[in-house]
């Protein structure tokens, strides 16, 4: 029963790293492409737009948060950059929903591991 309120705090603590990771890519992301004015906000907006289309990806079709999650990516990064290309958009947005995905998702089965839930 421990274990249950260990995986919850650290599904928790997961859901506020892939945020933070989408965030940290964004803001990557569009240092790489040049865009440094108002970087902080920009970057965030699409950060939440990302995660929102990644967890409604989740919640809808399953195994369709890392596809969601790009377009979410590509739609938000068009809105706030329109000179950077489509394809660069859409290979970074979709590296950066499968690595933060991946990342947090490795850490709660190694943590399921741990505990030894079953």
């Amino acid at each position: 029963m421990f274990y249950r309120a260990i995986i919850f705090t650290i599904g928790i603590l997961l859901i506020g790293l892939v945020f933070g990771l989408i965030w940290g890519g964004a803001a990557l992301f569009m240092r790489q492409m040049g865009h440094v004015e108002r970087l902080m906000e920009r970057s965030r907006i699409i950060a939440v737009w990302t995660f929102a289309g990644f967890g409604v990806g989740l919640l809808f079709m399953g195994f369709g948060g890392p596809i969601l999650g790009t377009f979410a990516f590509f739609r938000a990064a068009r809105g706030v950059m329109p000179d950077v290309s489509d394809a660069a958009i859409l290979l970074w947005g979709f590296g950066i929903v499968l690595l933060s995905s991946a990342l947090a998702g490795s850490i709660l089965f190694g943590t399921l591991f741990l505990v030894g839930a079953p």
